[in-house]
């Protein structure tokens, strides 16, 4: 099982966050009690990692990464850091969210969650007074040094990229914007959606998952011309034939006549399961979903 973490690094006006500014790099202490160590070691390439910090007088999570990549290094000195050589655990990251961490300007347009709601929304209550220092929170199996669970994680982490998914604009029929508003849909709603999910030597536009590791539960086809409608029905079919999951095909409205033409005569033994959307109705379903996720955030119930 992978492991995630949520890392406090103090603050992003703290000079030790430049060597993350300008080298992707930050450092742990190897505490008396090899708490720090014993968590760093779980973690491998490919890992989430959740920075916490204060930033505008604020603390929270304001930023994710990945894990590139990790060394122990005890002696070698970095030079943002006080003492250089006071920090062996070095982990290098990569940004996704802001896509690029330079400077604490980059989290201008962040939307964090802030350590209130770490505590009432996530029950994590580890970075409060005296806790509050550089130190790691491990997520994963709690029987093997984790300090919360994995599903955990991938609760604050969805809650964190919904906040933070860019704007959809969808003023015309267009394949790409059409497949982010169905992806953002999914995290609004809580679920674990994937773009281009494969299957088989193929891809799904969109998948719907209950959770992070099940199979998807919706898959979702973005069909805008003649030519593919009929290709696009016979993934969502064979997606239902392997993951008994919900096929919808999300098209325009003259070609919605021809889809269910097709699902009625050469996929009729599924087409009580097969859903035919209006494209618009996506766009409905993306602007209702974020009305409500502002709502709830203004209220203070998301």
């Amino acid at each position: 099982m992978s492991f995630s973490a949520m890392v406090n690094v103090l603050s992003f006006h703290h000079p030790h966050v430049h060597s993350i500014y300008e080298e992707g790099l930050w450092g742990l202490p190897d505490d008396k009690r090899g708490v720090n160590r014993r968590r760093w070691e779980l973690l491998s390439p490919g890992s989430r990692i959740l920075l916490y910090a204060e930033f505008r007088d604020r603390r929270g999570v304001w930023a994710l990464c990945t894990l590139e990549d990790k060394e122990y290094a005890p002696g070698r000195p970095v030079r943002y850091w006080d003492p250089p050589t006071g920090f062996p655990l070095l982990i290098r990251l990569r940004p996704e969210i802001p896509e690029r961490l330079s400077s604490p300007e980059d989290l201008e347009r962040v939307s964090p969650i802030l350590r209130e709601e770490l505590l009432s929304a996530f029950s994590i209550s580890r970075f409060r007074p005296p806790q509050d220092r550089w130190s790691i929170l491990l997520f994963g199996d709690t029987r093997r040094g984790a300090t919360y669970s994995g599903s955990t994680f991938e609760k604050i982490l969805l809650e964190f990229r919904a906040r933070n998914s860019r704007a959809v604009s969808l003023e015309r029929p267009d394949h790409e914007e059409i497949k982010e508003a169905i992806y953002q849909a999914g995290l609004l709603q809580g679920r674990f959606p994937v773009k281009e999910y494969p299957i088989e030597d193929r891809r799904i536009d969109v998948v719907w998952r209950r959770t992070e590791k099940s199979v998807p539960y919706i898959a979702w086809e973005v069909s805008l011309s003649k030519d593919g409608l009929f290709r696009d029905l016979t993934k969502l079919k064979h997606a239902f034939d392997l993951w008994n999951a919900i096929p919808v095909l999300v098209t325009t409205p003259d070609l919605m006549g021809r889809a269910e033409r097709w699902v009625r005569g050469s996929f009729h033994e599924v087409a009580h399961v097969f859903r035919i959307v209006d494209w618009r109705k996506v766009r409905e379903l993306y602007k209702t979903k974020s009305r409500t996720k502002r709502l709830e955030r203004e209220i203070g119930i998301a």
